[in-house]
């Protein structure tokens, strides 16, 4: 698999960061861990079906239901600022291109997706019981991205807040198991282009609104990861946790009001996550 430019870039950088950070960090009393991870994600978009979209005499009028369902591979660069039981951590990931098709029979039509995903968040935390567990609060931003060997193309982004907590548990010397659970509030935002000729043509001699797709949306959701986490020598510590992620977006608004679009969009995300942590 040939991986983008921008996910060269992220492991170059993630070289220049890491070479940097093996000066102390000045500020007093404040400590610095960066970190580079790895990760496995299964990754689903859902568009729910839009009933009226097409003419009746094709499929009853429905535009079928829209997925792009892959395994993501994923690198990731961030770093935690410690001071006083208080944390701020930053993290930015970036994934390879990967490919799923869509198909619709009745008019004979196939299409593959190559697309990719992006990640940023900021989290700020206080550490509670005896440091064992984690209250935190932060802001994420992530975009999905595909485009079809016929011209088509979907971009979904999403940004909004989040809370949750964690706690710790000691399971060997210089071990621990956590478990993670945060909620969010996210936009979402979805643009679908419709360019194929056929698809342009139905819609135009029906006198129906164009197939394309541009409209915000809003979700709640839930994460829920678990987690070891160990010592490797005294500079280098790892974690390996599986997480799962699953986001509803409803409230779908297009800027056309003509155009019929999906009533849901649905995020799904399971995978593991391998980090390697370093300190100075």
């Amino acid at each position: 698999m040939k991986y983008p430019t921008n996910l060269a870039l992220l492991a170059c950088s993630l070289a220049l960061a890491l070479t940097a950070v093996s000066t102390p960090v000045a500020a007093e009393g404040v400590s610095f861990t960066p970190r580079a991870t790895l990760a496995f994600s299964s990754y689903k978009f859902t568009q729910t079906e839009r009933p009226g979209a097409l003419p009746a005499s094709i499929n009853g009028g429905v535009f079928p239901e829209v997925k792009f369902d892959v395994v993501f591979q994923i690198l990731g660069i961030g770093g935690t600022f410690f001071k006083d039981g208080y944390y701020l951590d930053l993290s930015a990931s970036q994934s390879a291109d990967e490919e799923d098709s869509f198909e619709f029979a009745p008019m004979n039509f196939t299409e593959t997706f190559k697309g990719d995903r992006t990640d940023t968040n900021i989290t700020f935390g206080r550490k509670i019981l005896d440091n064992r567990g984690t209250l935190f609060l932060g802001y994420k931003t992530g975009k999905s991205q595909a485009k079809g060997d016929q011209g088509q193309r979907l971009v979904f982004e999403e940004k909004g807040f989040f809370v949750g907590g964690n706690y710790s548990w000691p399971v060997m010397q210089g071990s621990v198991v956590t478990l993670n659970i945060a909620y969010a509030k996210l936009d979402g935002d979805l643009t679908e282009d419709v360019t194929n000729p056929g698809f342009i043509q139905i819609t135009q001699d029906n006198g129906l609104p164009p197939l394309d797709i541009n409209a915000s949306s809003d979700a709640t959701g839930l994460s829920y990861s678990l987690g070891f986490a160990s010592r490797l020598t005294d500079t280098m510590s790892y974690s390996i946790a599986y997480e799962i992620k699953n986001y509803t977006f409803d409230n779908v608004k297009d800027d056309d009001p003509t155009v019929i679009a999906s009533d849901q969009f649905e995020e799904k995300f399971k995978g593991l996550n391998l980090a390697l942590f370093f300190q100075f």
